[in-house]
């Protein structure tokens, strides 16, 4: 009985992340109207329209590479057979854009990565390091790039109000600490013991990789966000990249879908103070269409298509 249930449990957890993934976007899109949607998509102009479709593209390749430093680092514990890139950017980009309409990224991403690396061969082992290294990738980028502008501008997130421009350039160091750390540490040793525990370091190139895939994923998504903005006097892209980090770190950390509620109101807050409301709404709106539910959608059909593939092969031909 035990085996026959471990036999059933990968695909009902197949099942499980698909049926959660349809529900997120069944959720997601009934709070769209499509004349919203096209009336903001009427006031932004072509050219803008195109830059930002341009964008999503690399921001596209940026969620598919996600993975791979993971991938390389699971290489160094475990043997598993060469996944190839299409396998490594199909679980990349499935776990990155379903997290955003599953809700609780951090779990969701690992559900959806522990499913397919399974399904290939790989070991718990390895799977636990691209779990690990993946999950962690945001983290490392947005602190390097909040950091930044923290230390250097620290008048620029007018979200912070009148706090102490000296209190936030400590804040920033103490922020760009966390992965020149990371860096630091990885260099040096090879693990490091934490709450009783031993934690695998990827090495100084490793860690690197994933904080620049992570500063690329974020600067990408804030020049999508830029490109359907109206053009406005003293909106630079510098602010309103350091708006986007403030409001989408406040959502991804919420564990709400896409960070629905909180995302739009800490941006909208943000804005305020350069766009109407409705130029605002908008732009907001169109730009959660293109970065969160456009990709989610087509991530939820790639999915679907994999899972039904991998129910007609004989067991093993998955791998």
């Amino acid at each position: 009985m035990r085996r026959k249930a471990l036999k059933y449990l990968p695909p009902a957890l197949g099942v499980l992340v698909l049926a959660g993934a349809a529900l997120g976007l069944r959720g997601a899109l009934k709070k769209l109207s499509l004349g919203d949607i096209l009336a903001a998509l009427e006031a932004t102009p072509r050219e803008h329209v195109f830059h930002a479709v341009v964008m999503l593209g690399f921001s596209c390749c940026i969620m598919c590479a996600y993975d791979l430093p993971g991938v390389m680092f699971a290489r160094r514990v475990a043997k598993f057979p060469r996944l190839g890139l299409r396998r490594v950017g199909l679980a990349s980009f499935c776990a990155y854009t379903l997290s955003h309409v599953l809700g609780a990224p951090a779990l969701s991403a690992a559900a959806i990565r522990v499913r397919l690396y399974a399904q290939w061969g790989v070991p718990t082992a390895g799977i636990t390091r691209i779990v690990a290294l993946s999950g962690s990738n945001f983290t490392l980028g947005f602190a390097a790039m909040l950091g930044v502008f923290l230390l250097l501008q620290p008048g620029v997130l007018p979200v912070f109000g009148n706090i102490a421009p000296d209190l936030l350039r400590l804040a920033g160091l103490a922020l760009i600490g966390i992965p020149a750390a990371y860096i630091a540490a990885a260099r040096a040793r090879e693990s490091v013991r934490l709450l009783g525990r031993e934690i695998a370091l990827p090495g100084a190139r490793l860690a690197m990789a994933q904080i620049l895939l992570s500063c690329a994923d974020i600067a990408t998504a804030s020049t999508i966000l830029y490109a359907v903005l109206p053009a406005t006097p003293g909106l630079s892209f510098p602010l309103l990249l350091s708006l986007y980090l403030a409001a989408y770190a406040s959502g991804a950390y919420s564990g709400l879908p896409g960070g629905v509620g909180v995302f739009d109101s800490l941006l909208l807050l943000g804005l305020s103070a350069y766009l109407s409301t409705a130029e605002a709404l908008g732009a907001i709106l169109l730009f959660r269409v293109m970065y969160f539910l456009a990709p989610a959608c087509l991530g939820g059909l790639c999915y679907a298509a994999h899972e039904l593939w991998a129910q007609t092969q004989a067991p093993g031909e998955t791998k």
